[in-house]
């Protein structure tokens, strides 16, 4: 008898553990503009916890009770939930983001625009900004040379290297670094608020982590600073620290 009633007592065991999981559900997440499936959505049990991808035709399989909290949650659509009552084939409708990029495809450099005005205006300062000469603190024998080639006096020469001209020249070094400086942070956010899912003070320290130079920044084009940000985003998530990692020569 006590081995019946030690298999009897496995049975009930494994079935308490089952239960416990849930039943398997096979799901569907469709797009809210033309209800086609989505791919590479995840799913998560906020119970248990466990996390499943849709696949092409944007069907997701997990285990789940009536009851349990289903989260959808993708790069390019608003994260959103359900709590599923126990029917059949559950259904997530997600609303896709503005102006988000399609990233479960590859893109041409020239098919990478940000539409968001914003952003357009940042670009625009930042090409004018790269356009000026770069300023300097010292004005060079080749430039004083070139100013008096121009006919400028002595005394036009004294105010070029006085006190005052130092100080307007150290004014204007300071004021493009600081100008260069705010420019690449807000291009910066502006990326890691469209390439990625994590806002607030996640999104602040994403930044930091990423510690990408502002020259970097700067130049880059938007298909590459979007590569760079989602793989950036790969190891932020998995914990590792940034020790300004080199750009991939594949980019």
């Amino acid at each position: 008898m006590r081995p019946f009633f030690f298999i009897l007592s496995l049975l009930l065991l494994h079935s308490g553990v089952a239960h416990a999981q849930g039943r398997y559900v096979v799901g569907m997440a469709l797009d809210q503009a033309d209800q086609k499936g989505v791919d590479r959505v995840t799913v998560t049990n906020k119970r248990t916890l466990q996390k499943v991808r849709t696949n092409s035709v944007g069907r997701f399989f997990i285990t789940a009770l009536p009851g349990d909290s289903l989260i959808a949650s993708s790069q390019a659509h608003f994260r959103v939930g359900i709590r599923w009552d126990g029917s059949e084939n559950p259904v997530i409708i997600i609303g896709k983001l503005p102006y988000t990029l399609d990233v479960s495809r590859t893109y041409d450099l020239n098919e990478v625009t940000v539409k968001a005005k914003r952003y357009e205006q940042v670009k625009q300062e930042i090409q004018v900004l790269l356009a000026e000469p770069v300023a300097s603190r010292n004005v060079t024998g080749e430039q004083a040379f070139d100013r008096m080639a121009d006919g400028a006096g002595i005394t036009l020469l004294y105010e070029v290297f006085s006190k005052e001209a130092k100080g307007r020249r150290k004014a204007a070094v300071l004021s493009q670094e600081y100008r260069r400086q705010k420019l690449a942070m807000e291009r910066m956010r502006l990326l890691v608020d469209q390439a990625t899912d994590i806002k607030g003070a996640d999104a602040d320290q994403f930044i930091e982590f990423c510690d990408f130079a502002d020259e970097d920044v700067l130049r880059a084009t938007d298909y590459d600073m979007i590569r760079a940000i989602q793989r950036r985003l790969i190891l932020f998530k998995s914990g590792r620290r940034s020790s300004r990692l080199q750009e991939d020569p594949g980019y």
